[in-house]
């Protein structure tokens, strides 16, 4: 048994037929000790015996033994169950090399997207913008950003129905629409509209894009918003102690053509804190299978109505941890703090 091992770590097969009862180290310990060993790599095992004893099998087949064999050995069926394993070996090790490489792009996308994504929003004085982005997956289709349009700010929150790959591809094509777009229109009902028109001809018939979009209107102290089915952003009004949900009327993204979005507007006052988010962070469920829900979110803003930038969006997160006792979130997590 030992020497078995030995040669195995210096040579490379295929398959491996062991027998129970071996000098030093028997069949089971050969298994157990011969599968820790190749980890993640798949070499099938026989394990031959003269017993037919039931436990026998059962304890080799829990151990890690691919195939069972009585002897006296029959060629024929010898022969057959070698075959068998062999072209399972050659399956599994063609999905191995072709799992590796879908890895390997994952991971190139998944770089494109933490590239196109802001972290930082430096190049915005005024309002002070932070934000975070924690997809589920490698890499997903929620996506903000904001635009400098002269003297004024536009901002946009959106989320792509799905996760993986068709989302992300969706997510990076908006994402470029709204950018080359946000220059150009300076209302945000009529830059959905022209988004609405572009993407419907690029994206399949089951998706669509919610979508949050306002424009700052630095001079007047005003923003101008339109809501596309997203998640309704909140507005914390300080002078009051209270908050808004901002919504206006307006369909899906990519549902129908020709598709007219309601824009509204609302005063903005010194102190004030808007606050974007995809619905991820309110559908995080604790054990109870409870929602944190929108009046929880609304809830943290208004008790930490004090605390900026990073702190608050970090605070928040470690509140929906806490809230969700460490479950893993079923969908991507974005959202945008921004303080007036």
């Amino acid at each position: 048994g030992l020497e078995g091992l030995n040669i195995l770590q210096k040579q490379k097969f295929d398959l491996v037929l062991v027998d129970i009862i071996m000098p030093n180290l028997d069949g089971f310990g050969f298994i157990e000790q011969f599968k820790s060993k190749i980890k993640n790599e798949f070499i099938p095992v026989i394990l031959m015996t003269g017993s037919e004893d039931l436990n026998t099998k059962i304890k080799g087949l829990n151990i890690g033994a691919d195939d069972y064999l009585i002897k006296p050995l029959n060629e024929n069926e010898l022969l057959a169950r070698v075959n068998s394993l062999i072209r399972l070996k050659k399956t599994h090790d063609e999905l191995y090399e072709k799992n590796k490489m879908i890895q390997k792009e994952l991971s190139i996308a998944q770089k494109v997207q933490q590239f196109i994504i802001p972290k930082e929003f430096d190049h915005i004085q005024h309002p002070k913008i932070s934000g975070r982005y924690l997809p589920i997956e490698d890499i997903g289709g929620d996506f903000f950003d904001c635009y400098k349009l002269g003297d004024d700010t536009g901002i946009l929150i959106a989320d792509v129905t799905g996760h993986g790959i068709p989302a992300a591809m969706v997510m990076t094509m908006s994402k470029m629409m709204f950018g080359l777009y946000a220059s150009q229109i300076d209302s945000p009902s009529i830059l959905l509209s022209r988004i609405n028109n572009e993407i419907r001809k690029l994206i399949l018939d089951n998706q669509y894009i919610t979508a949050f979009y306002l424009i700052y209107d630095s001079e007047n102290k005003r923003i101008r918003f339109t809501n596309a089915g997203h998640a309704r952003p909140l507005y914390y009004r300080r002078a009051s102690g209270k908050i808004l949900a901002l919504d206006t009327d307006g369909l899906f993204v990519g549902i129908k053509d020709d598709t007219e979005y309601e824009e509204k507007s609302l005063n903005v006052q010194e102190g004030d804190r808007l606050f974007l988010y995809t619905d991820g962070i309110t559908e995080i469920k604790n054990a109870e299978r409870e929602e944190f829900g929108e009046k929880r979110l609304a809830r943290y803003i208004l008790n930490n109505a004090d605390m900026k930038g990073s702190a608050f969006c970090d605070g928040l997160l470690a509140e929906v941890r806490l809230f969700s006792g460490g479950e893993s979130p079923n969908d991507d997590i974005a959202f945008l703090n921004i303080e007036f």
